[in-house]
């Protein structure tokens, strides 16, 4: 999971940000905040 990846699952300050991580398909996105979820979920 790429730094990019989480900030583009995050909100931002500005539309400039958000545009250039706007790359990612939402399918990677998905699966990046599928995968994150479940490292939560298994390090509790």
């Amino acid at each position: 999971m790429a730094i990019e990846e989480l900030r583009a699952l995050m909100g931002h300050e500005n539309i400039q940000t958000t545009l250039r991580y706007q790359k990612i398909t939402s399918s990677r996105a998905e699966s990046v905040a599928q995968s994150a979820l479940n490292n939560l979920v298994n390090n509790i």
